[in-house]
């Protein structure tokens, strides 16, 4: 077989940290911390994380072990981003919205030598956490001006302060020539359909998923942009969005902790932020905000896109921000996949009517992303953008197994989550989705969140879109209540702009016939719950188990 005759650069994350140090030194990172906003250039980024990795070299951290994280957005978390992949070490980004108790558990199953943590969760529930033996140093990093450590560490387990311990090492640091197989990362999902699986990223997955994110079919994002993640930096790498804007050059803006309406817009007007990210539920309310306070709209005059993921928008939520010069790029991922593997971006072949049909579905696979929709025996569904089926995906930033400690090493998951086929591996997404003649694909539900009413399926994500776009409505979300004739029946769970008995009774009134439109007479659900606010999960989602547990029968 003949080989190609061209250089063999390995595909890590090495190759960010050397495009950032040699052509943007001078492009910064913003971090609005509670007490203050604060500006850094990644080439002192760079040199920082030369002075992180030469500490936990020292203190005994080699390749292939574990560094964990409990921290928010900020240009601290940022260093460790470079420091401890690119020195060939792994970073563990644990959600910092967890009980004591859950994150002990991964920091045990993970392994970790060394946990990072911001002060303000080390004091809230750093007394919570039972640290496994293995974890020898805690490393405080101040996100809040007091100097406190609280709580104290175990006994036998050192804990300092983050500027104290990098400051006495060099900003030099012999960085080492990984291979592009070695672990990058490792992201739990979130457990909502059993106990967390860890996804290890290599580097050469999280390389190719930053490139996909500049392809003007993924993000598309340049030099001039300025991104703000407002995703936490533990939920999936933020998905994927600091790597991808250093990768790019383009200026960061980071939240740290402070997701509010009020902070966001102040952040946006000092980092002259053009693009930003999170679930939808923090630009509902960012929404409410520009309505009530028409000075905010002026402030945030720089900001021209959102990519938003997580959950399903509507149309009235496309519609809002297209009003306000604000365009909205629907996407879909998770946290097996790096997490992104669709974005709606506008084919060519389609017409004007079709664009506005298509813009509410999650889009099309980006480039590097192959997915199959198929049936209950694993035939493939029609592309009619009707028959339902189980979204499969393939890709190079797609995890081929979960994170066995046990054997360190690939085994296929046992609750079967991964299907070998057609010459590859598939993972099994759990979404029910179509995909329509131009390869749109859109999320029907969750396989979980279906509803099975008198032996039929219904959608509770096609219903929550429709619901969506009342004009009163701010958050919706459609349950299965248990039901003696039929098994289960739809139940609506409405948060409405203003919770008054007028809008409740004229909601009451309205929805059904509005619904009428686009289905059947028995699919329609007869029940609403008026709530002031849905629950949300630990990753900012609307917490559908909560939900469903309060549509229970009482025992």
């Amino acid at each position: 077989m003949l080989a190609g005759l061209m250089q063999n650069v390995p595909l890590t994350l090495n190759l960010i940290r050397e495009r950032v140090a040699d052509l943007y030194p001078n492009k910064t990172v913003t971090t609005r911390y509670p007490h203050a906003i604060h500006v850094i250039g990644y080439g002192e980024v760079l040199d920082r994380a030369g002075h992180i990795a030469n500490f936990l070299q020292d203190i005994g951290i080699t390749r292939g072990e574990r560094v964990a994280t409990l921290a928010w957005n900020s240009h601290r978390h940022l260093e460790l981003y470079m420091a401890v992949p690119c020195m060939g070490a792994v970073l563990h980004t644990i959600n910092a919205r967890l009980l004591g108790p859950d994150i002990a558990r991964l920091l045990d199953h993970a392994d970790d030598r060394a946990l990072f943590v911001d002060r303000s969760i080390w004091k809230t529930i750093g007394h919570e956490i039972d640290l496994p033996r293995r974890v020898r140093h805690v490393v405080v990093m101040e996100d809040e001006p007091d100097q406190m450590l609280d709580p104290p560490a175990r006994a036998g387990t050192t804990q300092a302060h983050y500027e104290d311990m990098i400051r006495p090492h060099q900003a030099a640091f012999a960085w080492p020539v990984l291979s592009e197989d070695e672990v990058a990362s490792l992201c739990y999902t979130s457990g909502t359909t059993g106990n967390p699986k860890g996804v290890l990223y290599s580097h050469r997955s999280t390389t190719l998923h930053t490139l996909a994110c500049l392809f003007a079919d993924g993000i598309a994002m340049r030099e001039r942009d300025v991104c703000l993640p407002a995703v936490p930096m533990f939920h999936a790498n933020a998905w994927g969005f600091p790597y991808a804007a250093l990768m790019a050059g383009a200026n960061l803006a980071l939240p740290c902790r402070q997701t509010d309406p009020t902070s966001l817009v102040e952040l946006i007007e000092a980092a002259h932020v053009t693009m930003a990210t999170a679930v939808p539920t923090v630009w509902i309310g960012f929404l409410d905000h520009l309505r009530r306070d028409a000075s905010a709209l002026g402030r945030i005059s720089s900001l021209k896109r959102l990519p938003v993921g997580g959950a399903a928008i509507g149309r009235s939520f496309i519609d809002d921000f297209t009003r306000y010069g604000i365009e909205d790029m629907h996407c879909w991922g998770m946290t097996e996949i790096s997490p992104l593997g669709l974005t709606n971006v506008e084919r060519s072949d389609l017409d004007d009517a079709q664009v506005r049909e298509t813009r509410t579905a999650q889009g099309l696979p980006i480039p590097g992303c192959r997915l199959r929709i198929v049936d209950a025996d694993g035939a493939r569904c029609v592309t009619d953008g009707k028959m339902p089926g189980e979204l499969q995906i393939s890709s190079p930033w797609a995890a081929g197994a979960y994170f066995d400690r046990a054997a360190e090493e690939k085994g296929l998951h046992p609750e079967g989550s991964f299907v070998v086929d057609e010459g590859r591996v598939w993972l099994r997404t759990g979404d029910i989705a179509t995909s329509d003649p131009h390869g749109y694909v859109r999320i029907v539900d969750r396989a979980k969140d279906l509803i099975k009413s008198g032996g039929e399926w219904i959608s509770s994500q096609a219903l929550e879109l429709q619901l969506m776009n009342h004009p009163d409505v701010r958050e919706a979300a459609v349950v299965a209540r248990p039901d003696p004739k039929w098994q289960e029946r739809p139940v609506i769970c409405v948060a409405l702009h203003e919770d008054t008995k007028e809008l409740r009774e004229r909601f009451q009134q309205d929805y059904g016939s509005a619904l009428s439109e686009h289905f059947p007479k028995w699919q329609i659900p007869q029940e609403v719950v008026f709530l002031t606010e849905l629950p949300k999960g630990k990753t900012g989602k609307i917490d559908k188990i909560a939900l469903r547990t309060a549509m229970q029968p009482a025992q």
